[in-house]
């Protein structure tokens, strides 16, 4: 099965740990260099709004998409 790709407004929760629900406000890219400028990764952060009121970034391994 094909991993859902994350946006903004989807309801996710987390894929280790049972808790509440939340909701992705924003989905960012970083930059990170390993050694040297031309080895750059990309990275993806999703900031998540959860149900119980805190704000967190977690990268997209970590969240599962919920509903439709």
């Amino acid at each position: 099965m094909a991993k859902k790709v994350i946006k903004i407004s989807d309801r996710v929760k987390r894929l280790d740990q049972p808790g509440c629900f939340g909701t992705v406000k924003d989905v960012r890219e970083e930059t990170s260099a390993k050694i040297t400028d031309k080895d750059k990764e990309n990275s993806l952060l999703i900031n998540v709004a959860w149900d119980n009121g805190t704000l967190s970034y977690m990268t997209p391994n970590a969240l599962e998409v919920v509903g439709a």
